[in-house]
């Protein structure tokens, strides 16, 4: 089967909107072109990513001289492999939901490792202790932002019919139990589904009761709850807040040792600008609907 770079892309052409994301990948296609024709899996590459990861979180906590430089350097590299692997699985056309979890899941541990590692990194500089407070609640904003944009996209890709392998919802249903009866490989994908669902479903509950609020505030009816998720100036304008990105402004900002006033943007600036979308996706509906009335 030829390469075709196409198949990287989750959204077929005429569904694509600009996501910022995939500028920090500008070189991704060449790398996937490479992998292509050997026989290193896309999960191998999810676990050299968690492998490099995790030396980025290492280096954070070292407390040696150039710990931001090569915990910026490693956290770039894991960023990078984190999308290699599905652009991989895409192409090849073995996509599967245990790769689903599995990337999910080692984005967790190398996210709380890092955040962990940062907040170690600014109270053995400062010697201020309030830094861990400052370090765990910016993780936390990470995940709640990143799960924001999850959202919306997921909500997106479902309806266009393109990309099968995340769900709005990822608890366990009854079809998942019936599948793993059946097939006892997916063994391993009903138990990093009930990982993913411990780990992540606080952060979609919220958002989706989120979502809720503004709904009704906006006057969407169920039948046009299709619309409401199909707003692609919408999913460009708060792709930024992606764990990708996220985790691309902490390289950078480690680079030049702001760790600490990467943090304060990420909780203040960066919660307003999300805030701020939804408030103007609201109003935008409104103003939509009211011009249908007169």
């Amino acid at each position: 089967m030829s390469f075709d770079i196409e198949k990287m892309n989750k959204l077929p052409p005429e569904a694509r909107f600009f996501d910022v994301n995939s500028i920090w990948y500008f070189f991704n296609g060449w790398v996937v072109r490479l992998l292509y024709p050997t026989p290193i899996t896309p999960n191998q590459i999810t676990f050299l990513s968690l492998l490099i990861g995790l030396l980025s979180a290492g280096f954070y906590v070292s407390g040696r001289s150039d710990a931001l430089l090569w915990g910026a350097v490693f956290l770039y590299g894991k960023v990078f492999l984190d999308n290699v692997d599905g652009n991989l699985a895409r192409v090849r056309g073995t996509s599967s939901r245990l790769g689903r979890f599995l990337d999910s899941i080692a984005d967790f541990f190398v996210t709380v490792l890092v955040y962990i590692g940062i907040s170690f990194y600014l109270v053995e500089t400062s010697g201020n202790a309030t830094f861990w407070f400052l370090g765990i609640f910016g993780l936390l904003i990470c995940y709640l932002q990143s799960t924001f944009f999850v959202f919306y996209l997921v909500s997106y890709t479902s309806r266009v019919g393109s990309y099968d392998k995340n769900r709005v919802d990822e608890n366990i249903t009854e079809e998942d139990l019936v599948a793993a009866k059946v097939d006892t490989s997916m063994n391993w994908t009903l138990r990093l589904q009930k990982l993913f669902v411990w780990v992540y479903g606080w952060q979609d509950r919220l958002v989706e009761r989120l979502d809720l609020i503004f709904r009704k505030l906006a006057g969407v009816s169920q039948t046009d709850e299709t619309s409401w998720y199909m707003d692609r100036c919408f999913l460009a304008a708060i792709s930024p807040l992606c764990l990708c990105t996220n985790n691309v402004m902490l390289a950078i900002f480690s680079l030049f040792d702001q760790v600490e006033l990467f943090l304060i943007l990420l909780i203040s600036l960066m919660n307003i600008y999300g805030l701020s979308l939804l408030i103007w996706k609201t109003l935008k509906w409104k103003i939509k609907v009211a011009s249908k009335l007169t």
